[in-house]
């Protein structure tokens, strides 16, 4: 099954100590939503905006595990999304949305692991400086 990352599990070395087995695909696009932070990343529906991240191939197994890392049900829910790469092929996958929402500034040690999901997946630094601003 296909995994839309944008947060944490961007970055290939922390997604490998989760899920082993999981396959980074491709860098794709989630259209017409914003990512933003709940301490941890978040996205949100947000007409003209992008949410830029990676697509992972995970199995069963990797599902459950990422289910109990995420907090599923309870802290994140799980819905299923259209995402385009860069040459305009679309992909429908699962992403974990958060269940509450509300804004607060992620820490330190959490936001240096995306960035370094960031670099691995080469997406623009812009976006995440601006979650994290709350622009």
């Amino acid at each position: 099954m296909l995994y839309f990352a944008y947060a944490s599990n961007l970055s290939k070395k922390y997604m490998a100590g989760r899920c082993p087995h999981a396959v980074p695909l491709k860098k794709v696009r989630l259209k017409d939503h914003k990512l933003t932070f709940n301490e941890l990343a978040d996205i949100v529906p947000f007409k003209g905006e992008d949410v830029i991240g990676g697509l992972y191939l995970i199995s069963k197994q990797d599902l459950e595990k990422l289910d109990a890392l995420e907090g599923h049900p309870d802290l994140y829910e799980r819905m299923m999304v259209e995402l385009e790469d860069e040459e305009g092929n679309l992909y429908e996958a699962f992403v974990y949305s958060m269940v509450d929402k509300k804004e607060q500034a992620p820490p330190e040690s959490y936001y240096k692991i995306l960035i370094e999901g960031y670099k691995d997946w080469e997406i623009d630094m812009k976006r995440l400086e601006r979650a994290r601003r709350f622009e």
